[in-house]
């Protein structure tokens, strides 16, 4: 069946009737509140045709759990008893609550009104989308770059692959994750051509000492032709979602270069089909499955092969050129870890770890110092240490979701870690052998720890797919107060 028609059979309806030259709203569903998905069209059927000027973005909107308007399209469908409530560019947030709203101000053709608001709650499922598929149009199947580390001075070029035609036009706005999630910028005039699969843009992109990350959003239409749908952009048949990286310059030195069996496709399809699925952590929400092309984006080691991004690449085993001293500085006001600077050092030695990732995750897991089980666990209802005596736990080991203080606490005191410095002599050769000196495969760098390529798919730290990639910043800055580090990376290379 035509997706466009299966909407409007699935869609709310309201059934209007003329009663007292009021017309009022019904409105039912038949499974209550729907979960949809994030790139859902609401297609609104009327008993009577509509008056234009009163089926507009004021009568008809989406807002937001928090009563915020949310950016939709509204215009009239195939016919003027029809109204589209078209989805914010790239869809809706997942796995989040939001209301369509038909104001009394939308009015029949003849002049009569609704007689109250209509309002109805959808809630988005947890899983985002790489974009439509629309059938009987041109659908986009693939986007490749020219560049995957896009320099500052470069225009972006975009190899499309496409469904449904060679007559299809195409239209490029992206995004600047830095930037106000609802900014566009247009890299296309308008709807274009693709000569041989190929568009190059028509402006350079900013990139930064950092890096940028750019959400790309690649509409397809047939040509000449008014698309059958339409957001705050453009009007369109198709649009496809995937995700680059600028950067002001790449350097990769004398970095070991790693090479492994599968290519990156055979990759990006072992992680999308894990049996824990990964996720894209954006704000606080850690159940929203990631699309395939976020995990493109963040397993492709091309796009971070600048000064920042390679330090997913960092050796996470012991080097010289870190001192106590160093250490000391880092942790100057950082809670019950200051002063403690000699004790990590000689840790990380002894367990064959880079001593700023130890010290690293001692911050992040301890809240720079400050947490409840960093600070000799929890108490009884007396408050007395719970097992008699305070034990200390510095890097969140065994503190499960449920109860993690308690099972934190717990593990601290199976392990003996009765004073600051057994908690981090013990933690760091407990971390050690299970993935940095693992002794079924050195998971050794943030980028290992993460995606495993060795045994892809297997025994991999976290689901988040930007989580290798979120470790970064702590790291950098602990590296940068170094005065003489020696930094050792390795850089993953597919077939």
């Amino acid at each position: 069946m035509n997706k466009r028609l299966k909407a409007l059979t699935c869609s709310l309806i309201f059934s209007l009737s003329l009663i007292q030259s009021k017309v009022y709203a019904v409105n039912y569903l038949s499974e209550g509140s729907p979960r949809i998905d994030i790139n859902k069209e609401w297609v609104v059927k009327f008993n009577s045709p509509l008056k234009m000027e009163t089926v507009n973005n004021k009568n008809i909107l989406v807002t937001d759990d928090s009563g915020k308007t949310i950016p939709v399209n509204v215009s009239i469908g195939a016919s003027s008893d029809i109204v589209l409530v078209s989805p914010i560019v790239s869809g809706y947030d997942p796995n989040k609550k939001y209301n369509l709203v038909i104001s009394p101000d939308v009015k029949s053709i003849s002049g009569k009104s609704l007689g109250k608001t209509i309002n109805m709650q959808f809630n988005t499922i947890n899983k985002y989308s790489d974009g439509t598929s629309y059938e009987g149009v041109p659908q986009i199947a693939s986007l490749s770059f020219d560049y995957n580390s896009l320099l500052s001075n470069q225009k972006p070029v975009f190899f499309i692959n496409s469904k449904s035609g060679t007559d299809a036009q195409y239209r490029i706005f992206v995004h600047n994750y830095a930037d106000n999630k609802d900014v566009y910028t247009e890299l296309t005039d308008g709807y274009v051509s693709a000569e041989g699969g190929k568009i190059t843009s028509s402006k350079i992109l900013t990139g930064s000492s950092s890096g940028e990350k750019y959400k790309v959003v690649v509409y397809s239409k047939r040509a000449n032709t008014t698309g059958a749908h339409k957001d705050i952009n453009t009007d369109y048949d198709n649009y496809y979602v995937d995700y680059f990286r600028v950067v002001d310059s790449t350097n990769i030195g004398d970095s070991q270069v790693s090479n492994y069996g599968i290519t990156l496709d055979e990759m990006i399809n072992i992680q999308k089909n894990v049996e824990s699925k990964p996720v894209f952590v954006e704000y606080s929400d850690m159940s929203n499955e990631a699309s395939k092309n976020h995990i493109k984006y963040y397993v492709n080691p091309s796009n971070f092969l600048d000064n920042y991004g390679k330090y997913q690449f960092l050796k996470l085993t012991y080097s010289e050129g870190i001192t106590a001293e160093d250490l000391d500085n880092i942790l100057k006001g950082k809670g019950i870890l200051e002063g403690k600077g000699q004790v990590f050092l000689d840790a990380a030695k002894e367990a064959n770890i880079n001593p700023a990732y130890l010290v690293s995750h001692a911050l992040l897991e301890t809240g720079n110092g400050k947490s409840q089980l960093a600070n000799g666990g929890i108490n009884d209802s007396s408050g007395n240490p719970y097992y008699g005596v305070p034990v200390y736990n510095f890097f969140g080991i065994g503190a499960f979701d449920v109860e993690p203080n308690l099972n934190g606490t717990r593990t601290a005191y199976e392990n003996k870690w009765f004073s600051p410095e057994e908690a981090i002599m013990g933690g760091a050769k407990w971390i050690s052998p299970r993935y940095i000196n693992n002794p079924n495969g050195k998971q050794d760098t943030l980028y290992k720890m993460r995606w495993n390529p060795e045994k892809p798919g297997t025994h991999q730290y976290a689901t988040d797919v930007s989580w290798a990639y979120k470790q970064i910043p702590r790291m950098y800055n602990i590296m940068s107060q170094v005065k003489n580090p020696v930094l050792s990376f390795e850089i993953p290379k597919y077939k």
